[in-house]
């Protein structure tokens, strides 16, 4: 009887099965941290110009004209 060895793949011991358990999880994470920072981050105004006033449907609850007399130009 010949001894049949199987090979389990697995990186710094990360399994396949591991890894697909925990990938939904930390893209939740991720995402939520993402939506976080570009709150914490509104209030600088090149991020409000750049992302938030791109964002489709909300965008223009970003939008902050600038009064003719406060602008330098």
């Amino acid at each position: 009887m010949r001894v049949q060895y199987r090979y389990n793949l697995s990186v710094l011991g990360f399994t396949p099965q591991v890894v697909a358990r925990w990938v939904p999880i930390l893209g939740l994470w991720g995402g939520a941290l993402g939506v976080g920072a570009l709150f914490l981050l509104e209030p600088i105004p090149r991020v409000r110009n750049v992302i938030l006033q791109k964002i489709p449907v909300l965008g223009s609850y970003w939008n902050r004209p600038v009064d003719p007399n406060d602008s330098p130009f």
